[in-house]
């Protein structure tokens, strides 16, 4: 059965083949660098990009596959969450697929996508329950997962997602946009005790915006007594990378701790973070199994969603209405 994924949540365009649950092409075009000079992503700029690049990147994905357009069986397509114009453009393209093929079409939940990810492939048996961690650029969330159609949201962010916090930093400090690669890689083990920064939480939800505004304050303290050296950049983001990956740590373990499970599964783009995959991994000593998507899945892509979607459709014979099916930004 082969699988065509869509995803146009943000700034990537996606277009990924799958056969049965086996990735045959992901082909992801960014518009990263039209929103670098802002430094954020300017949803009229990437809805403008997937426009355009949209049947460009489903064209190549069909190609690298080796398949043809009747190939196709099950049209999956991210429509919710992620911003309201950009989504639209790979929901309406679906949808004119769905309707020119006469093939069924099913909207996916790309955060949950985002959870399957490490399974791609087959590259791990799925076992529930298991707790589902998501940490990206809009999104920390936590779930307890008892299939992919029975998801239960336990913790959440209250404020700024880590990933955005991550951008903020980045900014204020000079290091450009995103936030997360330039952060990850100045990081030093060594100075992530050189600040006392602390993240909130509030149960199993999260706060990212206090160590935010710390940060900030400690680096304009900082310059009013010497110059801002590289060092010092250095042990303000090492600080607080330690902080916040520590923080989101503790926190999934405890969740598990509290439900009796001991599987974590981890998606999204902040789990590319090299500190964060090492902390998580190592609660493996304490007894706890840490399932991690492979770099290539954890932003955004059209591979996690094609294969959430053949999961649905198959084992739980879920599929929509072509003319219900809407875009869902929040």
């Amino acid at each position: 059965m082969f699988t065509i994924g869509i995803e146009t949540s943000c700034d990537e365009t996606s277009c990924a083949v799958l056969k049965n649950d086996k990735v045959l092409s992901n082909v992801t075009l960014s518009s990263l660098r039209q929103h670098k000079k802002y430094g954020g992503v300017i949803p009229e700029i990437a809805t403008r990009a997937h426009l355009k690049n949209i049947d460009k990147v489903f064209t190549v994905s069909l190609k690298e596959a080796g398949i043809i357009l009747h190939d196709i069986d099950l049209i999956a397509v991210t429509n919710k969450p992620g911003l309201m114009g950009a989504l639209v453009i790979g929901l309406n393209f679906a949808k004119a697929l769905a309707v020119s093929l006469n093939k069924p079409l099913i909207g996916i939940n790309h955060l949950h996508a985002h959870i399957f990810a490490p399974f791609l492939n087959n590259a791990r048996r799925i076992k529930f329950p298991f707790i589902g961690l998501i940490v990206s650029g809009g999104h920390s969330e936590i779930y307890l997962v008892n299939d992919f159609d029975k998801m239960r949201l336990v913790g959440a962010t209250r404020d700024d997602a880590c990933g955005e916090v991550y951008d903020k930093i980045a900014r204020f400090l000079g290091l450009g946009y995103p936030g997360g690669p330039v952060i990850d890689k100045l990081f030093e083990e060594k100075y992530k005790d050189a600040f006392k920064f602390k993240c909130g939480r509030v149960g199993f939800d999260l706060s990212f915006s206090g160590i935010k505004t710390a940060v900030i304050y400690k680096k304009e303290e900082i310059a009013k007594k010497e110059k801002i050296t590289p060092d010092i950049i250095k042990r303000l983001i090492s600080s607080f990378q330690a902080s916040a990956m520590n923080t989101i740590t503790r926190t999934v373990v405890e969740a598990a701790e509290e439900y009796k499970v001991k599987r974590i599964v981890c998606g999204g783009g902040v789990i590319a973070n090299r500190y964060l995959r090492r902390k998580l991994c190592e609660q493996e000593s304490a007894g706890f199994k840490i399932i991690l998507p492979s770099f290539e899945y954890t932003t955004d892509n059209a591979a996690m969603v094609a294969g959430l979607g053949f999961y649905l459709y198959n084992k739980k014979g879920i599929q929509h209405d072509i003319g219900k099916l809407e875009a869902e930004p929040n």
